[in-house]
């Protein structure tokens, strides 16, 4: 990645973008959370009426693409406020705190799948820094 701060303009409209993405993906999940509830009819009954797992698979990837964009809105409100790049400890804490999350709205294999998808997106920011 490049020295170079983007200027307030670029971080503004870039969190402004991370923020709607993640409130979206965030409303989904709770959203399937909740339709997945025992004796509720929803969208989530049908489509586990078609097939379980494209259920768990989209509760996953809900999960996955909210730390995505978390972790981007995250490090864009620090590079904002402090003009520092985010650490590596606020992406760890993020990515404990969306696994706790999953494993509460869903369950262990959710929070397992997505823990490993989010874990690759942390290596996946490592990598791109050098």
């Amino acid at each position: 990645m490049s020295d170079d701060i983007p200027t307030r303009e670029e971080i503004v409209k870039s969190t402004m973008i991370t923020v709607i993405l993640t409130s979206i993906f965030m409303i989904l999940g709770v959203l399937f959370w909740a339709g997945s509830a025992p004796g509720v009819t929803s969208i989530v009954t049908a489509i586990n009426a078609v097939n379980p797992f494209i259920s768990v698979l989209l509760e996953v990837l809900f999960m996955f693409l909210s730390f995505v964009f978390l972790t981007v809105t995250i490090v864009n409100l620090r590079l904002y406020i402090t003009q520092i790049r985010a650490g590596w400890l606020e992406i760890f804490i993020l990515l404990i705190v969306m696994t706790i999350l999953s494993w509460l709205m869903f369950d262990g294999n959710v929070a397992g799948a997505s823990f490993a998808l989010s874990l690759g997106f942390v290596v996946y920011l490592y990598l791109l820094q050098e």
